[in-house]
């Protein structure tokens, strides 16, 4: 399942005010609460006792306790060699029959040139940084993107929206193909969060993907269902040697 958080941002803040700065929407947010300015809390956010809620270390084999526990959660993790990631990735939607893809991998080394690979072996690239919205990509057979993060506690990625990735990469295609890093995993969420710590507000993602196996519901007659609010597979390509 994943879970997402959000913030307002001037991109997306909202359908009825396009390209409202999020200045402006926290106004409106004040003004319906009936306040002047934002109310800082008072009191300090609860300590937890780290001696004892953590399960994952530093020290730890992250990579194997990576691969494990995300299979657990119904991923499934391919691990590979940096040199053979783009083969790997090829062979992948051969097998899915997927052909429609949309594409947000940064700047990741071992990923550069994947949009020209795949487009000289005849998949159609959506180009949707150029269409406003999610909606170019409801058509998409897959979506693959690196990740910004990944956890070794729970086998979950982390797939933030920045101007390389849209939200909706690893959200809204039935299938998602995810790039980790070895040097991508952290222990847990203490140390993710620790790497924000400081960050101002303002530079923050404006949304947040916190994807732990593939989409899933049992909301229907409490009949388990995959796949009704976001990709039913996850398929990791877990790079061991960067």
């Amino acid at each position: 399942m994943s879970q997402s958080f959000s913030q307002p941002e001037s991109a997306a803040a909202s359908q009825d005010y396009p390209g409202e700065s999020r200045e402006s929407f926290m106004a409106r947010v004040r003004q319906a609460l009936g306040r002047q300015q934002t109310i800082a809390p008072t009191e300090p956010a609860p300590v937890a006792d780290q001696d004892i809620v953590r399960l994952a270390r530093p020290e730890d084999d992250l990579l194997d306790m990576f691969e494990k526990r995300a299979i657990v959660t119904g991923m499934k993790v391919i691990p590979i060699k940096a040199g053979d990631l783009i083969k790997s990735i090829y062979q992948k939607l051969e097998e899915l029959g997927a052909k429609k893809l949309v594409v947000g991998v940064g700047s990741l080394p071992q990923a550069l040139g994947l949009k020209d690979s795949l487009r000289r072996k005849g998949f159609e690239i959506v180009d949707w940084a150029s269409s406003p919205g999610l909606e170019v990509q409801f058509g998409a057979d897959a979506g693959i993107t690196d990740v910004h993060a990944a956890l070794a506690e729970t086998g979950t990625l982390i797939c933030n929206s920045d101007a390389g990735h849209s939200r909706g990469l690893s959200l809204v295609p039935p299938v998602h193909l995810a790039i980790v890093r070895k040097s991508d995993i952290l222990p847990d969420m203490f140390d993710y969060w620790a790497r924000l710590k400081g960050i101002p507000g303002s530079q923050l993602p404006s949304s947040m993907a916190f994807i732990t196996g593939p989409s899933k519901t049992a909301d229907i007659e409490g009949q388990l269902i995959k796949g009704v609010h976001g990709p039913k597979d996850v398929f990791i390509f877990l790079v061991q040697d960067a």
